[in-house]
């Protein structure tokens, strides 16, 4: 699982660069080391971030879920999950967004195409084209990587995080949308994070299919389902 976290290059916010096959304006600086970060216990927290308050809101929400609900072990209970965190957010009326139900073929929808729902929803906020791509490069990344251990996974953030807060590309505003999102997926795959073995199999009526699901995707897909309301 280390190994396959060992290609994962670090994307960073470079206007100037070519643009990938996603679209991605990236620079490909360094994978990340396995072997540095397995000699340290790592919780969700990044003190360097500014809005990290944003995702441990997030992970609270979540936590308190599975507490309440238990761990989403098929599409059904991943909307259900989906939704709560969907009215947590709609109840302080995040920047006047409706909270539009997610339903089980939308979820199905976001297993089997993430990037796809990933490039439709940023498309439909006020982020520049290079914010964007760099968003969409994150979550790429994320989606490719979704097996490795969650310590390789926040080595990959928060570097990722320190390139934004480098950077000299955005906006003040699309400074805080970025590391809002990011510290929300931070906090996230925490909440999952200790219980990534467990077998993930979906029950499509009385048929059991390979769910495609594996450690982290759960909370992967549920961040991407509410990213609307962080735009």
């Amino acid at each position: 699982m280390k190994n396959l976290f060992l290609g994962l290059f670090v994307v960073l916010v470079m206007i100037s660069c070519s643009t990938d096959e996603y679209g991605n304006t990236i620079e490909e600086v360094n994978s990340v080391s396995a072997q540095a970060s397995t000699s340290k216990t790592i919780g969700p927290a990044n003190n360097a971030n500014p809005y990290d308050e944003v995702g441990k809101e997030y992970g609270f929400w979540l936590s308190e879920y599975y507490q309440i609900h238990g761990y989403s072990k098929t599409i059904q209970d991943l909307a259900t999950q989906v939704n709560y965190i969907g009215a947590k957010l709609k109840a302080p009326d995040v920047l006047g967004k409706s909270n539009i139900l997610i339903t089980e073929d939308g979820i199905s929808i976001s297993i089997n195409n993430p990037e796809t729902v990933v490039i439709s929803t940023l498309a439909s906020g006020t982020l520049s084209e290079a914010a964007e791509s760099s968003l969409l490069g994150f979550f790429v990344s994320l989606i490719q990587n979704r097996e490795a251990e969650y310590n390789l996974l926040y080595d990959f953030i928060t570097t990722y995080e320190a390139g934004i807060m480098d950077s000299s590309n955005l906006t003040s505003f699309e400074l805080e949308t970025i590391l809002g999102i990011t510290s929300v997926t931070r906090y996230a795959l925490d909440a999952e994070g200790g219980h990534k073995d467990r077998d993930w199999e979906i029950s499509v009526g009385n048929k059991k299919v390979a769910s495609g699901f594996h450690p982290f995707q759960a909370s992967l897909i549920s961040v991407i389902a509410n990213l609307r309301y962080y735009l």
